[in-house]
């Protein structure tokens, strides 16, 4: 037994293990693990039942039964969610936080925020988009206005004050009008509101003339004969809208706005960690029940590289930017 003990191979199996147990103690041995090895955490900016926080707890339930892990969402709401996404991006290097990232705080505030305390493009790294919202332009079912053309028209020889309604400052709902405002040429003013519900009413009220909002806010609205539907946003037709044209058809070319969400890390996890919660995250969005989850929010299902995520990240905070900042000069 001792000769064996001190035989070449022996003493190679030895060395190689002890090599093992020292690169798995180590932080660079970490990335060697196999992932996820314990329970992980989506961090949601918005309080349960929202769009983003749906998103979250369907890809939650798919990403542990595909990984054998527990996938938790955790609930953060405040500033806009400006806070979770700080939150994340304050996590570095730490493959078990992830966030549900959304539109405000990954492409608008670096722009409206000047003490973000985050830079979405260095601390947080993309994993995959998973789903955008088209907004609507909608009027009162009593309008005389049947298209967009008629409405700029109007808006255009306005001899009062335009207003139009938003659900709060920095909302995907405020930069679509103030873009469709500058693309159309006609001067009118925000009037923000605490949420959409108050801004829709508003409308129906009569008291503004037009908002873009959430389909999923005015569908039953449009559906019943209180709100009329001009144009969407998107590039292409809304599903659930598929008789009211895009603002490019309607004479507004390239126009597109809304809101869009997608699955990021803290900066500085394994890239083995994200190729692995990039393919889980794609499987997981084309399961055909999610599918159709997300589709039911007005939202059509996407994916994306985390390359084409962030460049995406990046186009949309340089037309956002251009927005406001000709905002400030009219």
């Amino acid at each position: 037994m001792s000769d064996s003990l001190h035989s070449p191979n022996r003493r190679a199996l030895l060395v190689a293990a002890a090599s093992a147990a020292a690169l798995a103690a180590s932080p660079a041995g970490f990335a060697q693990d196999v992932y996820p090895s314990k329970r992980v955490r989506i961090l949601v900016g918005f309080q349960p039942g929202g769009i983003v926080d749906t998103l979250a707890r369907l890809l939650a339930e798919r990403l542990q039964k595909s990984m054998g892990q527990p996938f938790v969402v955790e609930n953060r709401p405040g500033a806009g969610a400006n806070l979770a996404t700080g939150l994340a991006a304050r996590a570095k290097g730490d493959p078990y936080t992830l966030l549900l990232g959304s539109s405000g705080p990954l492409a608008v505030s670096p722009i409206t925020e000047a003490n973000l305390g985050y830079d979405p493009l260095t601390d947080l790294i993309p994993i995959s988009l998973m789903a955008m919202t088209p907004l609507v332009l909608v009027v009162p079912a009593n309008s005389p206005h049947k298209d967009v053309k008629g409405l700029v028209e109007s808006l255009k020889k306005s001899t009062q004050d335009v207003l139009y309604p938003t659900p709060g400052v920095g909302s995907p709902q405020l930069l679509a009008q103030e873009a469709f405002r500058q693309r159309a040429g006609f001067p009118a003013s925000p009037v923000h509101f605490n949420g959409s519900p108050a801004a829709v009413m508003s409308i129906m009220s009569g008291e503004m003339q037009f908002t873009i909002e959430n389909p999923l806010i005015v569908l039953s609205h449009i559906n019943g004969g209180k709100l009329r539907a001009l144009a969407v946003t998107s590039k292409q037709r809304a599903p659930l809208l598929p008789d009211v044209p895009t603002m490019a058809e309607s004479g507004l070319p390239d126009f597109e706005a809304g809101g869009w969400y997608g699955l990021v890390a803290p900066a500085g996890i394994p890239a083995e960690v994200v190729a692995k919660l990039h393919a889980e995250t794609v499987a997981a969005l084309r399961e055909p029940e999610m599918a159709r989850r997300i589709a039911a929010m007005a939202s059509p299902n996407i994916n994306s590289t985390p390359e084409e995520f962030r460049a995406y990240i990046v186009s949309e905070t340089r037309k956002w930017r251009s927005v406001l900042a000709a905002a400030k000069k009219s």
